[in-house]
């Protein structure tokens, strides 16, 4: 497909999602409008507890909203719609890094030739080429992140949903994944929305933020970050 066809766009318009807790309605979103564009990083920064992983999670299918649309906009590119790196690596102790990034596509019927080529590729992109064999209780913490990022994207798909993915990691480890995903989004820019508590992580590696509530409701308000990449040296 044309390289240069634009990526999918996210819009969500008046998302609404609770959940049963004791007999009694919790809502967890209301009224939220979301627009990520197209090939763009957009960060959603908020307090604990204010929604930020229920959106993720309503964007990538994995729950339904009580009301409101999201819509994916633009010609697929890829197989998938979404992918998520998530707050734990979630890695497979038995498997090498090498077979925990190619989880998604392991049992597809993609040729053996491709799906290894795919496999080197997405291990090289994240900086762990050497550490294919390497199982997951033998790499750091930050390398444990690099595998489920590698994953991510090797999942081949259109957006690409990140839940705090470095939380757990200290000021080091997560500097360094912050390098790495500036290279990353300059050599692959697919459309991502990433959540995090952290707002100098949202302005390091967004083009926008936006800043949920601590209540349900409509965002605070989306900040365009005007600064020219990359960001950190």
């Amino acid at each position: 497909m044309d390289d240069e066809e634009p990526a999918v766009k996210v819009e969500v318009r008046g998302l609404e999602f609770g959940y049963l807790a004791k007999n009694a309605s919790h809502l967890v979103l209301s009224d939220l409008d979301l627009d990520v564009e197209s090939g763009s990083v957009h960060a959603v920064v908020g307090i604990s507890g204010c929604g930020k992983s229920t959106l993720l999670r309503l964007i990538g299918g994995l729950e339904q909203p009580s009301a409101g649309i999201i819509r994916f906009i633009g010609t697929p590119r890829y197989r998938h719609r979404t992918s998520m790196v998530f707050q734990e690596p979630r890695l497979l102790p038995w498997w090498t890094a090498e077979r925990n990034v190619g989880i998604g596509t392991e049992f597809t019927e993609m040729p053996r030739g491709r799906f290894q080529l795919l496999k080197d590729f997405y291990l090289s992109h994240v900086g762990l080429g050497g550490m294919k064999d390497r199982l997951p209780n033998t790499l750091s913490g930050g390398q444990q992140s690099r595998v489920g990022l590698g994953r991510a994207l090797a999942h081949d798909a259109d957006v690409l949903l990140m839940d705090e993915p470095f939380a757990h990691l200290d000021a080091m480890s997560r500097r360094e994944m912050h390098k790495r995903l500036e290279s990353v989004f300059e050599g692959d820019p697919r459309t991502t929305l990433l959540v995090t508590h952290d707002v100098e992580e949202a302005v390091i590696l967004a083009d926008r933020v936006s800043v949920m509530r601590s209540e349900p409701g409509p965002l605070v308000e989306t900040i365009e970050v005007d600064a020219e990449r990359p960001r950190l040296n």
